[in-house]
């Protein structure tokens, strides 16, 4: 949340994501789009924001737009309107989205500022030294306890000398990227690969409380001395 400017920031919601795991083999209830309209609708109640900016994969299929992909955008579009500015950012799932959304006059964009803040997917483009917010990497980090149980929550990343936040993903089918165990997750996006992710804190929710973590690269230190 922007709060100078009462702007909602979210990204990564891959609507459409179960018709397209269909396709793939993989049978889905398709609720996700209802999970998300109820969640949205929540956050909207009780924040009331201005302006609401998807910072990319609104959608999920790559090559073309699918029946479920028209009709959820559709319904997400239509349960935002007359309630607050929408805003979407393209991501490298949103291909053909622009189809989509040029019925409804909702413009898509290649990335924002906001107040001097950066907003974008993060697939492509390269490191400004402004304050930037992203999406795109999915992060989670994943909690084991003393006798080896363990929980994999989705996360905030931020790092705070180079002033970059990265979201959690809102989907609720799309699986989250540990980015502790997974080293590779350094690479997933150009913006941050000169220094990948080591200094980035995570931080999770218990409810409304904020957990914030050591750094990934401590963490991936601890995971190393187990």
């Amino acid at each position: 949340m922007l709060t100078d400017d009462n702007v909602l920031i979210v990204a990564d919601m891959h609507l459409g994501c179960e018709a397209a795991l269909e396709y793939e083999g993989m049978s889905l209830p398709r609720v996700q789009t209802k999970k998300i309209e109820l969640y949205m609708d929540r956050m909207i109640r009780s924040i009331g924001p201005r302006r609401l900016i998807v910072a990319g994969d609104l959608k999920h299929n790559f090559s073309r737009n699918l029946v479920q992909e028209w009709q959820d955008v559709a319904r997400f579009v239509k349960m935002l309107s007359g309630r607050v500015s929408l805003d979407v950012i393209k991501g490298n799932h949103d291909n053909y989205l622009g189809a989509i959304l040029s019925e409804y006059g909702v413009p898509l964009h290649k990335e924002l500022s906001v107040s001097g803040v950066r907003i974008l997917h993060g697939h492509s483009g390269s490191p400004s030294g402004n304050a930037t917010i992203m999406g795109h990497i999915h992060p989670s980090i994943r909690l084991r306890d003393s006798v080896g149980a363990s929980l994999k929550d989705q996360c905030f990343l931020y790092d705070d000398n180079r002033g970059i936040l990265v979201l959690p993903a809102l989907s609720l089918v799309s699986p989250g990227t540990d980015v502790v165990n997974q080293i590779s997750s350094d690479n997933i996006s150009p913006i941050l690969a000169d220094a990948g992710l080591s200094n980035f804190v995570p931080i999770a929710f218990s409810g409304e409380k904020a957990l914030e973590f050591p750094t990934v690269g401590e963490l991936r230190g601890i995971r190393r001395e187990q």
